[in-house]
């Protein structure tokens, strides 16, 4: 089940159509600095992530869906889930010239709620490169709890986590 769109922007599913716009955002070096290792994607990289999405909402009924911008309807990025140990991680990516309007805490706000009043998720968690002060933000404005930090491709990664509001853990954490 895919979420509602927000005011500006639209959930889909992915399709092959997709690949060419996605591909365009991930071989962005300044939109992939705090992915991974913080290199650009090649094709096939971008190709094998919307299969997995696509293997995921169909097997899972969630994933990192696209995201279309309701002005244009151009895929602008992704918002999501993928499986976590106890619930689901939230995660998104926009491209650059979407960045500083607002989109991606819009996205991830209509997410979030999606993932407890849809699929009933009790525990969403995000993991963020520290030195990304943007998602950080976002994370923030999400009511999200830093919860730990460990190393992963060799930077440092904070996580944050939210309990379902609508459970006992969620009313007694806030």
């Amino acid at each position: 089940m895919i979420p509602p769109p927000t005011e500006r922007l639209v959930f889909r599913d992915w399709n092959a159509a997709d690949l060419a716009a996605f591909q365009a955002i991930c071989s962005d070096p300044v939109v992939m600095e705090f992915v991974g290792t913080g290199e650009p994607w090649s094709l096939i990289q971008t190709e094998q992530f919307i299969t997995r999405a696509h293997e995921m909402s169909e097997s899972l009924g969630y994933c990192q869906w696209p995201l279309t911008h309701k002005a244009d309807s151009v895929v602008i990025g992704f918002c999501g889930f993928i499986p976590a140990t106890n619930g689901a991680e939230i995660g998104w990516r926009l491209a650059r010239a979407y960045w500083g309007q607002g989109l991606a805490t819009e996205a991830a706000r209509a997410v979030l709620k999606h993932g407890f009043e849809t699929l009933a998720f009790q525990h969403i968690t995000a993991t963020v490169q520290s030195s990304n002060r943007a998602s950080i933000r976002i994370m923030e404005k999400l009511n999200m709890n830093a919860e730990s930090s460990f190393r992963r491709n060799g930077r440092d990664v904070l996580q944050f986590s939210i309990h379902n509001p609508q459970t006992p853990l969620g009313r007694n954490s806030k």
